[in-house]
């Protein structure tokens, strides 16, 4: 454990698969991994793991601030994480925001140019209200007028208005909603309704029989006198779209990401965009919200990089079952399942497995292993078979191939079939369970017939022979042996 970096807090309990608890030297902080888990390599303490993987996953800062500025924001700081508050400046409004660079690549951007929510650069009020059924309290931020106000939708609940006071810009009615909330919270007044009873704000409620509705308005008075400067109102109208993305600055985020795109913007986040790696070359349609979203690149150029650290991993491993094998590598290794040029430290040839049928087993070369052979082997191997090859070894040991048999036969055999025992052609004698030619003649002569040609070499072969009453006839040893002892013209004369 202590080689772990890890101090024991307490006696070891005797089994590898208990938790034991430590303190990491690391962080600090108290962790309860199991001996069995660190002697199988894994890391004794999960936070310095995650800090670890989190500065693995982290985005580069040149990536950062082009989906800031492709979300019309100019960082005032440096990039720090993607959950991090960062000072921007909006190119649009000129207010000063802090959003995280999550939020950014979720689709949002500057609150005061959102064109949903309550909008911040425009007036609004900060309202108290309550319901007398509910015996509940609420506070909350909405518009000034229009059919969409929380007011008005809140009235129809049954809530009643206790008092309102309206704000120049929502940014400062929110700033007094929060900081009274904060009070609330603290106080541990909030939440009293559920999500069930009501919906939407149930999180800005609170009990009138703790807390009453004057006393909420009092808390907005005070914080409203100690607020700071005022925000400036928006000139105009509100935003009519959603924050909309420069097609230039989409297009400088895409090449951050290694994307060089083939057709303009398309217009939106969500659509694919045909692009070229710079990397490797491969034209894909990612979409924006891919790259911007997860800083997504090239799947060709990813999986190439995950073989790469796989093999990297891999390699001293392989290298010496390879070398267990018999074969020697001629270069790095491949991955298991790319052929890999290796020499036979036996027969000295080159060859060329995958690590994966070494691995399971395979541990000749094919050479060795008679799965392939030169030309001057197989014509050796075929020769000592009886047969004279006619044209140079087709390559492969299943492929047929035009030999001449000892009998004078030409035929098309497999080096594969004289590797398994063929030793000529169908017409040639036969050795073992073939029947003898010298016997085969016997069985003839006694059957009635004298053989005028040697025997085929098959029971089923046609074989040319005399009959007693002089005539030529074809027949088979099969026939002779199912009892057959004359021709058709002997038959015909003794039904006769």
């Amino acid at each position: 454990m202590r080689a772990a970096d890890l101090e024991p807090l307490e006696p070891y309990a005797g089994r590898r698969d208990k938790a034991w608890r430590c303190l990491c030297n690391g962080c600090g902080r108290e962790t309860s991994p199991s001996l069995g888990g660190i002697l199988a390599g894994q890391g004794g303490c999960r936070h310095c793991a995650d800090v670890r993987a989190a500065a693995g996953r982290k985005t580069d800062p040149d990536i950062a601030v082009a989906a800031m500025r492709a979300a019309g924001l100019e960082p005032l700081e440096p990039y720090a994480t993607s959950v991090t508050a960062w000072r921007c400046r909006c190119a649009a409004c000129g207010n000063e925001v802090s959003p995280t660079l999550m939020k950014i690549r979720a689709g949002g951007g500057c609150k005061f140019c959102a064109t949903h929510g309550i909008d911040l650069a425009g007036p609004s009020k900060v309202y108290v209200i309550s319901h007398q059924e509910w015996k509940a309290v609420k506070i909350g931020i909405g518009a000034c007028t229009g059919y969409t106000s929380r007011l008005i939708q809140h009235e129809r609940q049954g809530w009643q208005l206790h008092q309102a006071r309206e704000y120049t810009t929502g940014a400062a009615a929110y700033d007094v909603e929060q900081a009274v909330l904060g009070r609330l919270r603290q106080a541990g007044l909030i939440p009293f309704l559920t999500s069930d009873v009501m919906p939407n704000g149930w999180t800005e409620t609170c009990s009138a029989a703790r807390v009453t509705a004057a006393e909420v308005w009092a808390m907005v008075d005070e914080e409203t006198r100690s607020a700071e400067e005022p925000y400036a109102p928006r000139v105009g109208g509100r935003p009519c779209a959603a924050v909309l993305i420069d097609a230039e600055a989409a297009a400088a985020e895409m090449r951050a990401c290694g994307y060089e795109p083939l057709v303009p913007y398309p217009g939106r986040t969500n659509a694919t965009w045909p692009s070229r790696c710079t990397t490797c070359g491969h034209e894909g349609r990612p979409t924006f919200n891919a790259v911007r979203n997860a800083g997504q690149r090239c799947r060709v150029c990813r999986a190439k990089e995950t073989q790469a650290k796989r093999a990297a991993t891999n390699a001293p491993k392989a290298q010496e079952t390879i070398r267990t094998a018999g074969l020697e590598p001629l270069e790095a290794y491949p991955g298991s399942q790319t052929p890999w040029r290796c020499r036979c430290t036996t027969c000295g040839r080159e060859t060329s497995p995958t690590y994966s049928n070494v691995n399971s087993g395979s541990k000749d070369c094919r050479f060795c292993a008679l799965n392939s052979a030169t030309d001057e082997r197989a014509s050796a191997e075929v020769r000592a078979a009886g047969f004279e090859p006619l044209e140079p070894y087709p390559g492969r040991t299943t492929d047929r191939w035009r030999c001449r048999c000892s009998c004078g036969n030409e035929v098309m055999t497999r080096l594969s079939s004289v590797r398994s025992g063929t030793t000529g052609c169908k017409k040639c004698p036969r050795s073992g369970s073939r029947t003898d030619p010298v016997a085969a003649a016997a069985e003839a002569r006694a059957a009635g017939f004298e053989p005028l040609e040697p025997y085929p070499g098959k029971t089923t072969d046609r074989w040319r022979c005399r009959c007693r009453c002089s005539t030529a006839i074809t027949l088979t040893l099969t026939s002779i042996r199912g009892g057959r002892t004359a021709c058709g013209t002997c038959s015909r004369g003794a039904t006769r």
